[in-house]
C-alpha cells in the first residue's frame, strides 16, 4: 500500500518543487523554513545547511549540513518539464536572471555585469514566474559547497544553469549539464556567451533536462514515502 505524504510548503516553492501525487493523513514533510503551525513535521527539507536550532523535526534533509538523514536538493515540479523557452522561437534571449541567497556574491556578479554592459535581471529568490522570464539563470549560492536546492527546477525548465564552483553536485557535471564559475567575471563571461549564441548551449540544456528526471517531483516524493515506510519510520511500515 502506498503512503500519502502531507507536504507543507509556501506557494512560490510549491511551483518549483511540486507536490506529492496524493495527500492525506500521512507523514508531514515541511519544505524550507515554512511554518508548521505548531505541528512537528516528521521531515524538514531545507534549502540551506542545517543550523543548531533546527530541532523541531525528527528527520532532516538538506543539500549540506550536519546531522542529516539525507543529503539532497529539492525536487523539480513535473509542470516545469513542459515550460517553453522564454524567448520563443527565433527571438533573442531575455536577459539572464541572477538570483541567490548569498547576497555578497550576487551583488558582486551584478556589479561586474553592469560595468561590462551585460544585461541581467536580479532577484533574491527564484520563483516560477521569474524562471519563466529568462532562459539563463545564474544562482549566486552554493550552500555548504553544494548544488543549490532549487537548481533542478532550473534544469527541468530547460534553462541554462550557472553556479559557483561546487563540491557536491548530486550527479551533475560542469560543462555538460550546467556551468560553474570561480569569480564574478567568469559568471558574466558565461552570460555574455549565452546571449551571443544561445543555440551553442542547446546540448547542455537538453542533457540537463534529462538529468533532472531523477528529481521529478512525482518520482521523488513517491520514493521518499516508500523510504519512510521501509525504514519503519511511520505507521504501517
Amino acid at each position: 500500500m502506498s503512503l500519502a505524504i502531507e507536504l507543507l510548503e509556501d506557494s512560490a516553492d510549491a511551483e518549483l518543487a511540486g507536490a506529492p501525487g496524493t495527500s492525506g493523513d500521512g507523514p508531514v514533510v515541511a519544505l524550507g523554513d515554512v511554518s508548521s503551525d505548531g505541528s512537528r513535521p516528521l521531515v524538514r527539507w531545507l534549502d540551506r545547511p542545517t543550523r543548531p536550532d533546527d530541532g523541531e523535526s525528527k528527520l532532516m534533509i538538506a543539500p549540506a549540513g550536519e546531522g542529516l538523514w539525507r543529503r539532497a536538493p529539492w525536487p523539480a515540479a513535473d509542470a516545469l518539464f513542459d515550460l517553453q523557452a522564454a524567448a520563443g522561437g527565433a527571438a533573442p534571449p531575455a536577459p539572464a536572471l541572477l538570483v541567490g541567497a548569498e547576497r555578497g556574491l550576487r551583488e558582486a556578479v551584478a556589479a561586474r555585469a553592469a560595468e561590462r554592459g551585460v544585461a541581467l535581471q536580479q532577484a533574491e529568490r527564484l520563483d516560477a514566474a521569474r524562471l519563466g522570464s529568462a532562459d539563463c539563470i545564474v544562482m549566486a549560492e552554493s550552500p555548504g559547497g553544494a548544488l543549490p536546492a532549487r537548481a533542478f527546477a532550473v534544469l527541468a525548465a530547460g534553462r541554462l544553469l550557472i553556479t559557483p564552483r561546487l563540491e557536491t553536485t548530486f550527479g551533475l557535471e560542469d560543462g555538460l549539464d550546467h556551468l560553474e564559475f570561480a569569480a564574478p567575471d567568469e559568471a558574466v563571461d558565461a552570460v555574455r556567451a549565452f546571449a551571443a549564441a544561445p543555440d551553442t548551449f542547446g546540448r547542455v540544456v537538453s542533457w540537463a533536462r534529462l538529468k533532472a528526471e531523477q528529481q521529478r517531483a512525482s518520482v521523488v516524493y513517491a520514493r521518499l514515502a516508500e523510504d519512510l515506510r521501509l525504514q519503519r519510520l511511520v505507521a504501517g511500515g
